[in-house]
């Protein structure tokens, strides 16, 4: 207790009845809810009695070590630490003895799901398959009857279908997923009196850290589990809830004291991470939400260099002036492990990816590397760069399957028995078409129209090639009836060529284009970077995490607030985001704005207003 300050010695001092911490970032809530277990043990509470969640198994394990080297040393001292996942998991066990074999896993519930996506022609890809897969646990995890949702991904039809045959394929398996965990547990403590009682014996005391991050069915389970005694103490942050995508809200932390009137509150507002400069910039930024606790975040008079402010062209001049800007700082000493790049989309490490490789720059992403040049749209694309560099050669080439890829993208009417007897008997369509007595005239002018314009293609550099294929040739019309038919929404699709187009801005040789993506898509799937690097990171999954140096990149409208994103609540959770960012510097920060993006002109984020 003598090493936390007046605010931490309160709340871990706490022993019965609710109690609501406010954790700013960086505040050592780790501290106050390890010192707590050890004061409840020392209260005379035994420690089987006391269960500690929170929402990693690194979090949890070290909340763990933590308690037992500073609390018990010698022995393991009883208290549960889990995730909300491993909680739950064990409480089914004991009832419905579910095996660990039983567990349907993220790789096996990513393959069925892509499956069914093919059968109902939708082609997807990694990022796209992760927007499902979340709005399917959304619906489930948020109570939401199916028949009631519909989707903002695909169309409802395809939505419920979906949920409802991947429901039924993992029942006919016997198995259960991460959802299952926390729906079924919800059931049986809600249904099930003995079990219920036999869980609040067992867990008279429960702690939650991260309590922002908390969905209806875990919120609604914990108060099951708690009640009568309520002695229930949540640690949380109401300005970094940033998993709305999740079911979590900010409401359940902010409406905690209605729940609980009889709640003791405390807020750690002392952040012992970052410099006086940054906390001051943070500050600025959260306050200009209204749907928030009001606090004010100090710091330990540790000063430093205010917030610098970088602006660059456009995406691939801003990756590049991060990458130099990190080689100068790598040149003057600097850890490159304590150096970290965040922006808001996944999409945008593309970029830095290409950057870093090209200097040399030994980086790791905590996402998912995108791999936007495996995107059927890339293949698309590639396709019509690699047939029009055929015919600008005049090659003679016999069955040409790029050709036969774009021949009917936007639809041109071609049949695909015409086309698979040009496979069978190795024949290039556009040397065909004229003598072919299988087309009508008006098919047989829409090859001769795509030849011209292929030729056209030939001509133009990478990008300005690829703008062309998508407004001259149409391609755009494309992807749009694509998504009409399959009742998916056009934005993301859009980006994805939007993105391919500005990557392909760095070289004239459409071949030299090509060749990169293969190389830069092959490493994202092979590199595995276990020495010292720079951590390429979304706001996201920031979260928790903290370096020396971090650069927040792409500050600008439509990205930072998310374009998307209309609402007040919408907006205020993307600010928050914003603030997630922000807070992980602990020495220097870099804030990186861009003057366009995809040719258009780009304005700062109006979440600068204020700080600039």
């Amino acid at each position: 207790m003598d090493t936390l300050n007046p605010n931490q010695q309160k709340a871990a001092a706490h022993n019965q009845g609710p109690m609501m911490v406010l954790a700013g970032p960086g505040s050592g809530k780790t501290a106050v809810i390890t010192a707590r277990a050890a004061a409840l043990v020392k209260a005379g509470i035994a420690p089987f009695n006391i269960l500690v969640i929170t929402y990693s198994k690194a979090a949890a394990t070290e909340m763990e070590e933590r308690f037992r080297n500073l609390y018990a040393p010698e022995k393991a001292p009883g208290v549960s630490f889990g995730t909300f996942h491993s909680v739950f998991f064990r409480m089914l066990r004991q009832k419905k003895n579910y095996s660990l074999e039983q567990i349907f896993g993220d790789g096996e519930r990513r393959s069925l799901v892509r499956n069914f996506l093919a059968e109902i022609q939708i082609e997807t890809d990694e990022e796209f398959l992760s927007q499902i897969l979340n709005e399917m646990s959304l619906v489930r995890n948020e109570l939401i009857p199916l028949e009631h949702y519909h989707s903002t991904i695909i169309g409802a039809e395809h939505f419920r279908e979906l949920l409802t045959r991947y429901e039924t394929h993992k029942k006919e398996l016997g198995k259960i997923d991460f959802d299952d965990m926390l729906c079924q547990t919800h059931e049986l403590l809600k249904n099930d009196s003995d079990a219920l009682n036999f869980w609040r014996n067992r867990y008279t005391h429960i702690m939650i850290d991260e309590f922002q991050d908390i969905n209806g069915v875990q919120y609604e389970a914990v108060k099951q589990l708690a009640a009568p005694q309520n002695n229930l103490f949540i640690v949380g942050d109401d300005d970094q809830s940033i998993y709305r995508f999740r079911g979590a809200r900010p409401e359940f932390l902010l409406n905690f004291p209605q729940d609980y009137p009889n709640a003791t509150a405390v807020t750690l507002d002392t952040n012992y991470r970052s410099t006086n400069e940054i906390i001051a910039c943070a500050n600025k930024v959260i306050k200009q939400n209204t749907m928030r606790y009001d606090k004010n975040i100090i710091g330990t008079n540790v000063t430093g260099k205010k917030p610098l402010i970088l602006t660059a062209d456009d995406q691939n001049r801003e990756a590049i002036q991060i990458a130099e800007r990190i080689r100068d700082l790598l040149k003057k000493g600097a850890d490159i492990s304590e150096i970290a790049v965040t922006y808001r989309l996944n999409m945008q490490a593309r970029a830095f990816m290409d950057a870093f490789l090209n200097m040399n720059i030994p980086f790791k992403s905590r996402d998912e590397i995108p791999t936007i040049y495996d995107h059927w749209i890339a293949e698309d694309l590639f396709a019509y760069l690699r047939t029009a560099w055929r015919l600008g050669l005049k090659q003679k080439v016999g069955y040409d399957p790029d050709a036969i890829r774009i021949i009917n993208k936007p639809f041109r009417f071609i049949s695909k028995a015409f086309l698979q007897g040009l496979k069978k008997n190795d024949q290039d369509i556009f040397r065909v078409y004229a003598r072919s007595d299988a087309l009508h005239a008006t098919t047989k002018g829409h090859i001769e129209e795509l030849e011209w314009y292929l030729k056209g293609v030939a001509k133009r550099s990478t990008s300005d090639a690829i703008k062309y294929i998508r407004q001259g040739i149409d391609y755009n019309r494309h992807i749009s009836e694509t998504c009409e038919y399959r009742k998916l929404r056009p934005q993301g699709l859009f980006e994805i060529a939007d993105e391919l187009q500005e990557a392909a801005k760095e070289f004239k040789n459409p071949l030299d284009f090509i060749a990169h993506a293969k190389e830069a898509a092959e490493l994202a799937k092979t590199a595995v970077q276990t020495g010292p690097c720079v951590t390429l990171t979304t706001m996201h999954s920031a979260k928790g995490l903290e370096f020396e140096r971090v650069f927040v990149a792409g500050v600008v409208e439509d990205l930072v607030p998310s374009g998307r994103s209309k609402t007040a609540a919408e907006i205020e959770e993307e600010r928050r985001l914003f603030y997630v960012g922000l807070t992980r510097a602990k020495r220097e920060l870099y804030i990186s704005t861009i003057k366009s993006r995809y040719d258009k002109p780009a304005k700062p984020s109006r979440f600068l207003e204020g700080i600039l």
